[in-house]
């Protein structure tokens, strides 16, 4: 295999050597070839010039192959192929066959070059991330009248940007002005786009789709989520899942085996050309490139999907998952309350009592008073902001004459509640009171994600027949959701050990645990399991530190879609090992009994390589068939 480039100027450098090289091999051959046709009677010219042609085309081979007994992991592997290419030369070069080397030495090394542009072309869909970050920014001036044009890599903490409908958001921050829609497509793989408005955070790297808005700049450059993503799926490349081990480390068996294979083969048909013939269609390209190139294209997939995988060999370990257990809030529910039902007293409408309701919460930050305030909201009711409120933790917002909270505390404060008005065992119920009068209740829930079910579904079609629900709920709302979601069994009123200890549990018991949560209070957890995933990661520094694969977005559809893509790739690679095994040991047969030519052999050679390539590359339409 060629070098590989350090930097794209030295890329194309280097690629201009190597072709200039064979070019002028090419052309010494042409000229040895002339000069038999002008001077048929001075062979020693002829020779000399195909001499130089197999010398100058051979250069580069040389060169590698002494590269590679100084590198070491997989750049020594990829070097390798060269060691095979070098004995091919040099067997031609000692036999007299100048011409067939020159030839062969070509062939393999554009073959070379286009392997390696091949490949590259499979790593750009993980290499977009970095343009991602390259967007210029519309920085505001201290006074914000005027604004100038710079790279988003220029920005600085504190620095007030503006954004237009179809701009790149160039940092990430939070709103200060505005309201729009923005696309975040590129990180969490969601195709909805999501609404934002004054406090809302903004991500690098995400489509500002309709409003202008003006956002203060809280992370730049590395720091920012897709600049951590890009971070992790560069190192996720360059990491090496146990199949590539296994192959590196049967590698270093393989060039003996083939010069005792390329020894009988000249000992039994006294024919350099049969054992030259073997030693090019042996290479093990294909089985070097096997893996590699697969993950990498299971990376850009994941990538494209909003599914963040830290190392390439977690796709290895997803294929052997046979359990997975769910944290509930926020993972199988959206961990956001919302009004599921009002009970108005008599003589009070819905909208009034949630009315009543939402002028207590408008400055509360708590999750019932955002639910209280975005029900307010849909319904278009209006809501009273002058009022005057005074909150008591843990029991409820009274003023103006008005009070909402528990009902002991409402009953505390002399309020008769009617009796048929009681709490429900799957929902939060919130008593509202007018100048001591009873005016209502309010029922909320955290609602359970509507695509559950059909992920759980979709996991038992993978073959996870085993799910387990931890929760710090109640046991009443634990069972109603686990029976919604179709797990059947859970555990409830779990502290963040037991949970951990419920994991190792699993694990002695000879469990292969995925273990998906929100990655905070879950972190032992997901530390403990087989694998450990992260729902809902974006913006979320401790899920993406914590988890072994992170869902950028809150589709739990993803989670299948992960293991689904394990298993293509690991089907993929046992594939290319197949294949490359059967079209060595063709290829060996056909040259050993001198049906292939070593010219021929080459091509053979450069098939087998760009077969395993292309059938990697057909991981990158995962996410068009999935479904």
């Amino acid at each position: 295999m060629s070098a590989p480039a350090v930097a794209p100027a030295f890329r194309l450098s280097a690629l201009h050597v190597r072709i200039g090289l064979v070019a002028l091999g090419l052309l010494c051959l042409g000229l040895s070839v002339v000069a038999q046709w002008l001077r048929p009677d001075q062979a020693d010219v002829m020779s000399l010039w195909a001499m130089l042609g197999l010398a100058l085309a051979a250069i580069p081979v040389l060169i590698d192959s002494l590269t590679s007994l100084k590198a070491d992991g997989f750049e020594a592997t990829k070097y390798y192929m060269d060691q095979f290419v070098a004995l091919a030369i040099l067997a031609c070069f000692a036999i007299g066959q100048y011409a067939t080397g020159t030839i062969v030495a070509a062939i393999l090394i554009v073959g070379q070059i286009l392997e390696e542009h091949t490949t590259l072309g499979v790593e750009e869909a993980v290499n977009s991330l970095t343009r991602l970050a390259r967007v210029k920014a519309r920085r505001l001036a201290a006074s914000g009248a005027t604004e100038e044009l710079v790279d988003g890599a220029d920005l600085r903490l504190g620095d007030r940007v503006r954004v237009l409908p179809g701009d790149t958001v160039p940092a990430d921050g939070r709103i200060l002005s505005g309201l729009t829609t923005l696309d975040q497509a590129t990180i969490t793989g969601e195709s909805l786009p999501v609404d934002a408005e004054v406090g809302s955070a903004v991500y690098a790297g995400t489509t500002n789709l309709t409003g202008a808005i003006e956002f203060e700049v809280t992370k730049t450059g590395d720091d920012t989520v897709i600049g951590r993503v890009k971070h992790i799926v560069e190192e996720a490349k360059t990491s090496r899942a146990p199949v590539m081990r296994l192959i590196d480390d049967y590698t270093r068996y393989y060039m003996p085996l083939v010069l005792i294979i390329a020894g009988f083969v000249l000992f039994f048909t006294r024919e350099v050309e049969r054992a030259i013939a073997v030693i090019i269609v042996a290479m093990p390209c294909a089985f070097v490139l096997a893996s590699p190139s697969a993950m990498v294209a299971a990376l850009a997939v994941a990538s494209r999907l909003g599914i963040l995988v830290k190392s390439s060999r977690f796709f290895e370990a997803a294929q052997s998952i046979d359990t997975v257990v769910f944290d509930k809030t926020g993972t199988l529910t959206t961990g956001q309350l919302r009004v599921v039902s009002l009970h108005p007293a008599e003589g009070v409408t819905e909208n009034e009592l949630l009315a009543l309701a939402a002028a207590l919460e408008t400055h509360s930050t708590h999750p019932v008073a955002r639910a209280i305030l975005g029900e307010a909201r849909r319904r278009g009711v209006t809501i009273d902001s002058t009022l005057q409120t005074q909150e008591v933790a843990g029991r409820g917002v009274r003023g103006g004459g008005l009070a909402a909270g528990r009902r002991t505390w409402i009953a505390e404060l002399g309020v008769a509640i009617p009796t048929d008005v009681t709490d429900t065992a799957n929902a939060s119920s919130l008593y509202v009171a007018r100048h001591g009068t009873f005016a209502g209740a309010i029922l909320l829930a955290d609602a359970i994600r509507a695509e559950t079910k059909a992920t759980a579904e979709s996991l038992r079609a993978l073959g996870i027949e085993e799910f387990v629900m931890l929760t710090g709920d109640r046991e009443v709302v634990a069972r109603e959701i686990a029976a919604e979601a179709g797990i059947t069994r859970f555990r409830a009123n779990c502290l963040p050990e037991q949970k951990l200890e419920e994991v190792r549990a699993l694990k002695a018991a000879g469990r292969r645990v995925l273990v998906i949560g929100d990655g905070v209070n879950d972190a032992p957890a997901l530390a403990a399991g087989d694998l450990g995933v992260a729902m809902g990661a974006l913006g979320s520094d401790v899920a993406i530190k914590t988890a072994d694969v992170a869902l950028m977005g809150n589709d739990l559809r993803h989670l299948p879609r992960f293991i689904a893509l394990s298993d293509r790739t690991l089907r993929i690679i046992n594939q290319n090992l197949l294949w490359g095994l059967g079209f060595i040991g063709l290829f060996v047969a056909l040259s050993a009994f001198g049906l292939v030519s070593p010219i021929v052999a080459a091509f053979l050679h450069e098939f087998s390589a760009f077969f395993v390539i292309f059938n990697s590359a057909r991981l990158l339409r995962f996410d068009e068939t999935a479904e």
